[in-house]
């Protein structure tokens, strides 16, 4: 990161030590076990905070000037092919929007610079009624084997509560494989229902059987659940907000869901992406009505209930849905245990073959 005048931007450990290279910025500071980075992690608890750059009104403090830049032409050629050519070449979305757009018109990750429209290496921040939906802010429930409450499907990655970014996705998804390959060692296969496979795949391939005049298509979909959202759930909630959010949302699974239409399989997937996020805003709406307080470290304000940060809710909200209504239960934050001796209870003979393998 460079500011206006190109003057590169300084980083520093936990402890506010300056780091001269690219290569401290990998490295724990001293007497650190390791740091925690990316996602939503941004300011963890000084145990776990990492390399970043300097804070924003130190650097104005400095005389460094916006807008910023993200100086490509000076990392490590590696690191430079990495950031430009895999993660915004390959990952999510950013394939044609940025990569594919901005290389036709000529930009080079050699020689041209990309402007920052944050006040650090973030390029934005959220508004009052936006939200993202990975990692931090909910996820699934499950046990220590990463099992879920339907029986036999394990989850991972960004899906789980509290699990964000590769790190999370590689250790989990490699200890959620390891426990659903050990319990499918222990089952048989049972026999599928013809006429529960024939109903599904009807189910699944049916708006491309529908007419697109008289249907919807998934973007007014998405846009409407969009704006129903940041009506009726934004910066400020109260209960009759959120109910009239809920009454809107259910109007449209009766009513738009059922004329969905797709033109091809590219659109077939959209169609149901957005009735998957249909289903997620009436669970954002739900766990937003059940916690009867307001909190300033999830950024949730109500109206109705102006207590902020009441330890009667300093508990989980698990919701589920049983014969068409939804259960909603608290669980202890600490409703896991120790993490050390609860994982080494259930993994053990994990552990004893790894220690063989290497030696120990």
């Amino acid at each position: 990161m460079v500011d206006a005048r190109g003057v590169e931007i300084p980083y520093a450990d936990r402890d506010g030590r300056e780091l001269r290279t690219v290569s401290e910025r990998y490295y724990p500071a001293p007497g650190q076990k390791f740091f925690l980075k990316g996602g939503v992690i941004d300011n963890p608890k000084y145990e776990y905070r990492g390399p970043e750059t300097l804070p924003f009104d130190e650097l104005i403090r400095r005389g460094y000037q916006l807008p910023f830049y993200a100086d490509l032409s000076r990392m490590p050629e590696s690191e430079r092919k990495v950031i430009w050519g895999m993660m915004v070449g390959e990952e999510a979305k950013t394939k044609v929007p940025v990569y594919q757009n901005y290389t036709e018109r000529g930009f080079d990750p050699d020689r041209h610079m990309l402007q920052s429209y944050g006040t650090g290496w973030q390029s934005a921040s959220f508004l009052e009624q936006e939200r993202q939906f990975f990692g931090a802010p909910g996820g699934l429930m499950h046990d220590w084997d990463l099992k879920t409450n339907i029986d036999e499907i394990y989850a991972c990655g960004d899906q789980l509560y509290a699990s964000d970014c590769a790190g999370a996705a590689c250790a989990t998804g490699y200890y959620a494989g390891r426990k659903a390959a050990d319990y499918a060692e222990g089952v048989e296969l049972c026999q599928c229902s013809q006429e529960d496979i024939r109903a599904e795949k009807e189910r699944l391939y049916a708006p491309l059987s529908r007419d697109e005049k008289s249907g919807i298509s998934w973007k007014e979909l998405n846009k409407a659940i969009s704006k129903a959202m940041q009506n009726y759930c934004g910066g400020v909630k109260c209960d009759s907000l959120l109910l009239e959010g809920l009454d809107l949302l259910k109007k449209y699974e009766e009513e738009a869901v059922p004329v969905l239409y797709a033109a091809n399989p590219h659109e077939l997937m959209r169609v149901h992406e957005v009735m998957d996020i249909l289903t997620v805003a009436r669970l954002v709406l739900q766990a937003s009505l059940a916690r009867k307080s307001s909190s300033e470290p999830l950024c949730f304000m109500r109206s109705d209930y102006p207590e902020t940060d009441s330890p009667r809710d300093r508990k989980y909200i698990v919701i589920r849905q049983e014969d068409e209504s939804v259960v909603i239960r608290q669980v202890p934050l600490d409703f896991f245990g120790d993490l050390e001796e609860e994982y080494e209870k259930r993994n053990r003979d994990y552990m004893e073959r790894e220690a063989a393998g290497n030696g120990r």
